[in-house]
């Protein structure tokens, strides 16, 4: 059968009549799709306090040690015995080997300088005056003369304290005997080894500036025996004896430096 134009519009009509309605009441029906919100959770509590340290650490904490004070550093060479040797770099290499023989007699010990870093002298007294400190020991190299010396401080006078603070000048006032039997006890233990020692007092800062017993330990060697002064049997030898007699003076005083 065919169709004439007229005839097939009005047909098509009809159709597009009746299936709107059905396609209404589908898209009604259909569930609708939206885009799920995510609710805030509960607020997180804020993170416990760290509980305090334990007793062995607390123990620790609170140990007596020896401040080793490599003196100069940074742009301070201290004495400059050749183009490639300085005090400085003396004075750190004998710390470590004095941190090292502390270390194996179980006593504690900190480095008030472990790399090549400057530090002020007041700031050196300073950090020995902090609490728990047992001894000050600073290290030194110089010309001229040969072997070691030994310094205990020198106080031109021993003014008396004013209330709780003790003057700057003087602070090493209440400690003064003890950091003498401490350099006599050095210069003992590097006669047993054959060190060639002095004694000496002196105001050698910042000897007089701490408040613990304090000690320098200079080596020497004139322009002949500069290889002393980088040499490891000596190196070992002198620090072997500052570990000795502080060792000595740890057991006297209860296992404690």
């Amino acid at each position: 059968m065919r169709w004439n134009k007229p005839a097939l519009y009005l047909v098509v009509a009809a159709l597009l009549c009746c299936a709107l309605p059905l396609l209404r009441a589908t898209v009604r029906n259909q569930p609708k799709t939206t885009t799920p919100q995510v609710k805030p959770g509960p607020q997180q509590p804020p993170p416990l306090p760290l509980r305090p340290p334990g007793p062995a650490a607390q123990k620790l904490r609170n140990e007596p040690f020896v401040l080793i004070d490599p003196a100069h550093g940074g742009k301070d060479k201290g004495v400059v015995f050749s183009a490639r040797l300085s005090e400085k770099d003396v004075t750190l290499a004998l710390g470590r080997e004095l941190r090292k023989e502390l270390v194996e007699r179980g006593i504690p010990v900190k480095m008030l300088r472990d790399t090549d870093v400057n530090v002020d002298l007041d700031l050196r007294a300073e950090i020995a005056n902090q609490p728990h400190t047992a001894f000050y020991v600073a290290l030194h190299a110089g010309r001229p003369g040969s072997g070691v010396r030994v310094y205990a401080p020198l106080l031109a006078s021993t003014q008396p304290a004013a209330g709780r603070f003790l003057p700057w000048e003087s602070a090493q006032s209440t400690s003064l005997e003890r950091s003498r039997k401490l350099a006599q006890a050095v210069a003992r233990e590097m006669r047993k080894r054959n060190v060639r020692v002095a004694l000496l007092d002196s105001p050698l800062r910042p000897l007089n500036n701490v408040v613990p017993p304090a000690i320098a330990v200079e080596l020497a060697a004139g322009p002949d025996k500069l290889r002393s002064l980088e040499s490891e049997k000596t190196q070992t030898e002198v620090a072997a004896a500052i570990a000795a007699a502080i060792a000595q003076k740890r057991a006297t005083a209860g296992g404690h430096p």
